[in-house]
């Protein structure tokens, strides 16, 4: 719980990711929301990053969905972990993305300068600005609604 309170302190955004039917809640960097990081920022495609940048997935395409799944799970939080952190503070439980990997939707409740949804995997994706929580099934919106 205390490392979820800092990672939420050092500027790291909730949001859920939906695949096969799954959702799973994140607390992760914006860059590691922006889905078509190639697309974001093209001088990443030379940089030399060591450690890789997301296991070297600049773009998460169809065929890299599982790799990058695979590669945040130290990312993922309980929803028990979650609802255990009341002493964090209303501010940093904000939900700022839904990605649904199945419906190739990407949903950004960040309303900041940055435009996460403008940089999608390929054309076949829809990406806005929503409000997540109106992306999750009822017994996961209450969590945000309280």
């Amino acid at each position: 719980m205390a490392d979820l309170y800092k990672k939420l302190r050092d500027n790291y955004l909730l949001g859920y990711i939906k695949y096969k039917g799954t959702y799973n809640l994140y607390s992760m960097p914006l860059a590691w929301w922006i889905l078509n990081y190639s697309k974001y920022d093209p001088t990443s495609l030379t940089d030399n990053q060591t450690p890789a940048f997301r296991d070297n997935i600049l773009n998460v395409s169809d065929n890299e969905i599982e790799s990058f799944i695979r590669c945040i799970e130290e990312d993922r939080v309980s929803i028990g972990e979650f609802e255990l952190a009341i002493d964090i503070p209303s501010e940093y439980k904000q939900l700022s993305f839904f990605v649904d990997f199945d419906a190739k939707l990407f949903i950004n409740g960040y309303f900041e300068n940055v435009e996460p949804e403008a940089y999608l995997p390929d054309d076949n994706w829809v990406g806005e600005m929503g409000l997540p929580v109106d992306h999750l099934p009822g017994e996961l919106r209450g969590v945000f609604e309280k």
